[in-house]
């Protein structure tokens, strides 16, 4: 065996695998950018790099094809990029000119927010299924799970994590807590059945993860395994392994999906 090419990138850490499509390899840089390369060569064939401020990991990169076209599904911050797979130029079309600010449609003004698309977005038809890391300590986000339209950017679907008023689950919190509490949120991924058209989620503690005297009560929907209809958004069921925690136990990868015979 001989080196059949090298493609330099300055030191710094990785957290994600190269996705391979076709003959093309697209790879998360140490610089949180994305490049295509011809995967027989070498060959840098584009560079997309929003040069965005700050150092929060990517792992993972997902793709979504719209018709005949391949799209390149990027997260990096608090932004959702669609990119072009043969241009890498963001598509147009979707949301502001190729990105959505993810802070929106979470509690009041998006500035007012503070989530980070570390881990995958999960694509199902033509969805894109959002989860992010979160503070885990007050003030902090609710960490619900959305849906947006792979085409326009549009919000589709979001399920609660920290239930509303009506919601199940909303008596295991204290009265208003999705007015004031964060956390509970997906951090570490989902997993989609494509067949059977289910995501499944695991969430980490609510904020504070160390601390419980605001938040009494079971706090459904934190810490568990959440099974949802990937059209809409409905609770399918749901596992809460620790109840109330105050340990940080954090559920730390997403589900994994295996077939038994």
């Amino acid at each position: 065996l001989t080196k059949a090419w090298r493609f330099p990138m300055r030191a710094g850490g990785l957290q994600a695998q190269p996705m391979m499509i076709g003959r093309t390899l697209y790879v998360l840089t140490t610089e949180r950018a994305v490049t295509a390369l011809d995967a027989a060569t070498g060959t840098e064939k584009w560079t997309f790099d929003p040069k965005l401020e700050g150092y929060q990991p990517i792992r993972g990169l997902t793709h979504w094809r719209d018709g005949g076209k391949l799209r390149i599904v990027f997260g990096r911050e608090n932004f959702l990029y669609l990119l072009d797979a043969e241009t890498g130029r963001p598509v147009e079309s979707f949301g502001d000119k190729g990105r959505i600010d993810v802070r929106a449609h979470l509690r009041g003004k998006p500035e007012d927010n503070n989530i980070f698309l570390t881990s995958p977005v999960m694509v199902y038809r033509n969805l894109l299924i959002v989860n992010g890391r979160l503070a885990e300590h007050t003030p902090a986000s609710p960490g619900d799970v959305r849906a947006f339209d792979a085409r326009t950017g549009k919000l589709v679907w979001t399920f609660h994590t920290i239930p509303h008023p009506g919601e199940e689950g909303a008596e295991t919190w204290p009265a208003d807590a999705h007015l004031t509490q964060g956390g509970a949120n997906a951090w570490s991924g989902a997993s989609i059945d494509v067949a059977r058209g289910i995501v499944f989620v695991n969430t980490g503690s609510a904020a504070d993860d160390f601390y419980g005297a605001n938040r009494l009560g079971d706090n459904r929907f934190a810490n568990s395994t959440i099974a949802l209809d990937a059209s809409t958004g409905k609770r399918l069921w749901d596992f809460q392994p620790v109840h109330h925690d105050i340990w940080g136990s954090d559920s730390t990868s997403p589900p994994i999906l295996m077939s038994l015979t």
